[in-house]
């Protein structure tokens, strides 16, 4: 077994569009900007596509599919249109030409199209997404961050294994704040259509407010099983 480490791009710059971006379609993950995503590969179609992206940018975007997926899942089933474009930052081959690999989230994209192409994988063009901040928002979000932290601590501290990657730049009180909402949603307890729905609020004060529901949900189940153990 090979294990490269690869040199990386900063954040892509908004509203940059990417011409030929492979993707990669999942029915139960959804990835987010600033977090890391280990992948094992072993289909024909998605080795070919590694393979490419190493020839190219590094560059594979997440998308996950929509519900009904099962019925074409070797075609093109029909995925949410907001994705996370991810570079290939760490590759491991084996002998049988499968592979291991870690995507780090470097940006949101917006599907534009999906392209016609000699590739099994699908390519599409994006368009890349930043965040939204209204004016006079900036003390709403604030006051978001400060209860999202706070409800985070008590879900971690009631489901231990709940962990957010660079846990420390997330409770740092000069954190970007986009960065705190995407690392703890990637690791909320909530079903895929919920974080999607994170995915694609590009105006922080509306993604903090669903990330707020999805961690007190969590608070309030995690009491009710306790109350139901005693």
């Amino acid at each position: 077994m090979t294990q490269t480490s690869l040199q990386t791009t900063e954040q892509l710059e908004p509203g940059a569009v990417l011409a030929e971006l492979p993707v990669f379609p999942l029915p139960n993950s959804v990835f987010f900007p600033g977090t890391l995503l280990p992948l094992h590969i072993f289909e024909p179609r998605y080795r070919a596509m590694v393979s490419h992206a190493m020839e190219a940018d590094q560059r594979i975007a997440i998308a996950l599919l929509k519900p009904g997926f099962e019925t074409d899942y070797y075609g093109a089933p029909e995925v949410h249109d907001v994705v996370c474009i991810g570079e290939i930052i760490m590759f491991s081959a084996l002998p049988d030409g499968r592979s291991n690999l870690v995507l780090r989230g470097v940006g949101r994209g917006r599907v534009l199209e999906e392209l016609e192409t000699p590739h099994d994988f699908r390519v599409m063009r994006a368009k890349v997404q930043g965040a939204e901040l209204v004016g006079g928002e900036g003390d709403t979000l604030t006051r978001q961050l400060a209860t999202v932290r706070q409800l985070f601590s008590t879900v971690v501290a009631r489901v231990p294994q709940l962990q957010a990657q660079e846990s420390d730049k997330i409770f740092s009180p000069d954190a970007d704040p986009g960065h705190v909402l995407d690392a703890i949603a990637s690791t909320a307890p909530a079903e895929p259509v919920r974080k999607q729905e994170m995915l694609s609020e590009l105006n922080l004060v509306k993604r903090a407010e669903l990330l707020i529901s999805v961690l007190a949900e969590a608070v309030a189940d995690s009491l009710t099983e306790a109350h139901g153990q005693v």
